[in-house]
């Protein structure tokens, strides 16, 4: 059978437009145009997990709404691509509606950088590309000249990014909805995805240049602080009720009106877990949605394995299905379920490649015993509790509370409301007043490989990895022991190392994780328990520059002092010849031998220079 009557589909981001001039296979959201327009508010912010479709559906708001700037009233463009959908059919809707309105329509998924100043340049840009869209208004006979000087700045890239002019930026959604009105004479509507990504990605890079950093007298880890002042000033617009028709803004996580909304008005929130009806469907794939999908494609018979592995979100009266799970299931497997070689045995987690939440890894370390022992419940398929923080922002994360890390794990899709066992809760009248559950076999997976590992195994960004590694190589001692230090106290619990093997053992497979999530070809050799001179030395690794790490590991007991045992360590390195092979070495510019002691969540670091 030709798989010609097959519709193509698209599993990375395409607008709307690009989706249906391709003729790419489309879950028809666009009835969900008409609720979000009349809902009754000014503001409205749609929370859900990535890849559920948000982008896709703010870009058929784009396309719906916005008029051509080239002939006004013209609503050609938009018959051609929604003519066959289920707004199309709302004519008086559409007649007020479809192509009338000047749209603002940004997203800030691009806006990142390891320091504010970088992130800045990246929000400058992203500006920068939003105005070039409304370059044409340079020539309008309606905006006087005061308006196009300050429409001109926006269109000047090297001028946006410098931060002494950042004044610019933050008025920008102001200066191009006062020249949409002008033009048009109507208030523009103001559509912003992924609007808590430069947030999200402030708070997490706090964190970890907290750990680079922390010897800097001079730094301050005020990344996020500005950033929240940055994302204020710029949706200042959104204070003033009549500059805009409306604004629609997506997210994962419902940021907290003290936080970037602060002063805004007629604001509302509709997350994965609100309890109206109106809103439930509009991301993400209902079930007879991704059943439909499955029939298109002759894929019925994979109907039940598809929702074992990626339906159970319950998004109030709606079962709703991952978007991008379902889209690449039926991508890749269509043409073997057509010729009959299709293995249902092996379905894949698609999830949990394409998505993380860094905030998430900043818990490890802080978590309770039993916040540990959730975790076990949750992948053993127990349901578990938790007073959910309703108006949590990403500056709370810092504080590293537990209920937050399971309120963020349930915005951000690794868990999903129970409703029927919350309301019985709830009648309990106990502390905790929300129930959870993972949803399905791939979020099970995803949850086990991008989390519960990570806290099981201590693993830490690869930038902190790197600078001890650098320390180590430049035999900065008291640097490495201080880092050690910090990450002792944030990544391991006492229990940890209260086990049957010898604690030295612990320790040093604790170090080989830490130097295992160094950046790719950071090493040109690395061994543990390497057999080196007269014995074996406990790690040992170079780089390219020719220059070497050989460490031992010792613990302390009783009243051993780190200092004596790291001495130890250093004497035993000599005194078993662990770094011959590399003195004879000519290519070997720098030997550095360490001995490090450990008591518990506490380190002694000494540095010997062998060459």
């Amino acid at each position: 059978m030709s798989n010609n009557q097959f519709l193509r589909l698209s599993t990375g981001y395409n607008g709307y437009p690009e989706l249906r001039k391709d003729n790419r296979y489309y879950v028809d959201k666009t009835e969900f145009i008409k609720t979000v327009i009349n809902y009754d508010c000014k503001v409205l912010l749609l929370t859900r997990p990535r890849r559920f479709g948000k982008s896709v559906f703010m870009s058929t708001l784009n396309a719906f709404l916005k008029i051509d700037s080239n002939k006004p009233g013209d609503i050609s463009f938009q018959n051609k691509i929604f003519k066959d959908t289920k707004i199309f059919q709302d004519k008086e809707f559409c007649n007020k509606y479809m192509g009338q309105f000047p749209v603002i329509f940004v997203s800030l998924k691009d806006v990142n950088g390891d320091n504010f100043e970088g992130a800045y340049e990246r929000f400058a840009s992203t500006v920068y590309k939003l105005a070039i869209k409304f370059k044409y208004l340079l020539n309008s006979n309606k905006l006087d000249e005061f308006d196009k000087e300050e429409l001109s700045k926006l269109l000047n890239r090297s001028y946006l990014e410098q931060l002494k002019n950042q004044n610019s930026l933050k008025d920008s959604l102001s200066i191009l909805a006062s020249a949409l009105y002008k033009e048009y004479e109507k208030y523009p509507i103001l559509i912003i995805d992924e609007c808590d990504v430069p947030l999200a990605r402030a708070s997490f890079h706090d964190s970890i240049n907290s750990v680079l950093y922390k010897d800097k007298k001079d730094f301050v880890a005020d990344y996020h602080k500005r950033m929240v002042t940055l994302m204020s000033d710029f949706l200042g617009i959104l204070k003033d009720e009549d500059t805009l028709s409306k604004t629609i803004i997506t997210g994962c996580l419902k940021v907290a009106k003290n936080d970037i909304f602060t002063g805004v008005n007629n604001f509302k929130v509709n997350t994965v877990i609100s309890e109206k009806e109106d809103l439930t469907g509009c991301i993400g794939f209902t079930k007879e949605e991704t059943y439909k999908f499955l029939k298109d494609y002759r894929m019925e018979n994979c109907a039940e394995k598809v929702k074992e592995y990626y339906n159970g979100y319950k998004f109030y009266d709606k079962e709703m299905f991952c978007p991008w799970d379902v889209v690449n299931f039926i991508e890749d497997n269509y043409e073997k379920n057509l010729n009959g070689t299709l293995d249902l045995s092996n379905i894949q987690s698609y999830w949990s490649g394409s998505t993380s939440s860094p905030a998430i890894y900043d818990y490890l370390g802080f978590l309770t015993d039993n916040d540990n022992q959730k975790m076990q419940d949750l992948v053993d398929g127990k349901l578990i509790s938790f007073k959910l923080n309703d108006s949590m922002n990403y500056d709370c994360l810092s504080m590293h509370n537990s209920n937050d890390f399971w309120s963020l794990l349930l915005h951000t899709g690794y868990l999903t409301k129970d409703w029927k066992e919350t309301a019985k809760l709830n009648k309990e009248n106990t502390e905790d007043d929300i129930v959870v559950r993972i949803p399905n076999l791939g979020i099970l997976k995803c949850f086990t490989d991008n989390i519960k590992s990570r806290f099981d195994n201590k693993i830490v960004p690869s930038s902190v990895a790197d600078a001890l590694a650098n320390n180590l190589f430049e035999g900065k001692a008291e640097i490495a022991s201080d880092t050690i230090y910090n990450l002792l106290q944030r990544y391991i619990s006492i229990r940890d190392n209260a086990t049957k093997a010898p604690h030295e053992n612990y320790y040093h497979g604790y170090l080989n994780g830490l130097f295992s999530n160094c950046s790719n070809s950071f090493f040109s050799e690395y061994h543990s328990n390497y057999e080196s001179g007269d014995g074996y030395a406990d790690i040992v690794f170079r780089n390219e520059r020719g220059e070497v790490v050989i460490i031992e590991i010792k613990t302390c007991s009783g009243s051993e002092t780190k200092k004596s045992k790291a001495r130890e360590a250093l004497a035993q390195i000599e005194d078993k010849n662990y770094a011959k092979p590399y003195l004879e070495n000519e290519d070997i510019s720098t030997i550095n031998a360490y001995g490090i002691s450990f008591r518990n969540k506490e380190c002694g670091v000494l540095c010997k220079k062998l060459k």
